[in-house]
């Protein structure tokens, strides 16, 4: 099975916050590193994270927080009067870093001016989400190609955990090497 990764935040003075599920480690141990750093700093007080492998059960805050101005302005709305922990902000900072997360924030809230119109931030904001789509396809085909390597040599049931079509399976399969056709002839 493919083991997925998640961050869990311990700060001093809330509970524990799990972040995740994040497939790469690498990713997952930048994430912790950024959040820790931040938040410790924005709460004068030690915080801590770690990476920790992902339960499937478990309940998580998506580290993806969405980069379009709309989008992002309605989840500050929706947790300016909430004590959550980690802040919106913080996972931005984490997800992109310092001076682009204060950029997207600045746009998200009005404070970053009117140097851009709607129109180039729209095509911006769909530049964005279509990177993200792509970077979502590319991690479901590898997930699709470790779900074969597993043992799940049945394209339909790696298809519907996946959410891939047929065809888009078949194709991650054999651009790893792999020909499900020949399982299908050995039977």
């Amino acid at each position: 099975m493919l083991k997925t990764y998640a961050v869990v935040v311990t700060p001093q003075n809330h509970p524990p916050a799990l972040i995740g599920p994040f497939i790469a480690e690498s990713n997952a141990k930048r994430y912790a590193g950024r959040i820790a750093a931040f938040e410790s700093r924005r709460t004068t007080s030690e915080v801590e994270a770690f990476v920790a492998v992902a339960h499937p059960g478990r309940e998580y805050l998506d580290p993806r927080v969405p980069t379009d101005p709309w989008t992002l302005g309605r989840l500050i709305d929706q947790e300016e009067d909430q004590d959550v922990f980690p802040s919106l902000y913080a996972r931005l900072h984490a997800q992109l870093g310092g001076d682009v997360a204060e950029d997207v924030w600045s746009r998200a809230t009005g404070w970053g001016g009117n140097e851009t119109s709607g129109r180039e931030q729209l095509l911006a904001s769909a530049e964005d989400w279509r990177t993200q789509r792509l970077g979502a396809a590319l991690a479901l085909k590898r997930i699709a190609v470790e779900l074969w390597n597993d043992g799940m040599e049945n394209v339909q049931d790696i298809r519907r955990a996946t959410g891939l079509s047929r065809t888009t399976v078949y194709e991650a399969l054999r651009g790893a090497g792999i020909d499900p056709a020949a399982r299908d002839a050995e039977q």
